[in-house]
């Protein structure tokens, strides 16, 4: 006589009651396991399922896009090429022209010319002077100058550029004058005639 035994999920499982079914519940056990496993596994992938789709979701968002390609620069077309001007020779035709030779070649001589003598320029300083005022070195050059003139009240001095006296003379005429380069200026009185350089 058989019982109808309802399992949590839903699956009827017929049994026996009858004494030494050990088959019976060997078949039953196997089956019982059976379906326990699959039960299992249908609830483990129910649970898995939400995990597997978020993964897969965020391996897709991870993905870097493809780039669209960028168009190839057009082409810019080869100019043509023009081809060069055809010269045309032109022939020239030389005559050659008989030209006499002359018996006689006149030989010119040339006239030297005379090369003219250099004279040197005077010095302006170390010219002679006459009575007056001189800057030393622009007008009157420094060094020894003699007196010309035959008066015994003869007067000359030199001075600095702020005045001073560096030398003076009062006396006869025909003496000389020491002119210093660090003279100023250098004056000259009429009574001392003209004065000549003699040198350094």
């Amino acid at each position: 006589m058989f019982q109808i035994v309802q399992i949590r999920w839903g699956i009827l499982i017929y049994t026996n009651n009858f004494r030494g079914g050990y088959m019976f519940k060997k078949i039953f056990l196997v089956s019982l396991f059976t379906l326990l496993l699959l039960s299992s596994c249908s609830y483990m992938d129910k649970r898995a399922e939400p995990t597997i789709v978020a993964r897969v979701e965020q391996t897709i968002s991870s993905f870097t896009q493809v780039p669209s390609n960028t168009p190839y620069n057009t082409q810019t077309a080869y100019p043509t090429l023009t081809p060069p001007p055809t010269y045309t020779p032109r022939i020239v035709i030389v005559t050659p022209t008989n030209t006499s030779t002359p018996l006689y070649t006149a030989t010119i001589t040339e006239t030297p010319t005379k090369t003219a003598t250099l004279t040197s320029t005077p010095n302006p300083t170390k010219t002679d002077k006459r009575p007056g005022f001189y800057l030393v070195g622009s007008e009157i050059a420094p060094g020894v100058w003699r007196s010309l003139g035959e008066s015994d009240s003869c007067y000359w001095e030199i001075t600095s550029a702020t005045g001073s006296i560096i030398s003076n003379h009062f006396g006869m005429a025909g003496g000389t004058m020491y002119v210093p380069s660090s003279g100023f200026q250098v004056m000259l009185d009429s009574e001392c005639g003209n004065w000549t350089y003699l040198g350094n």
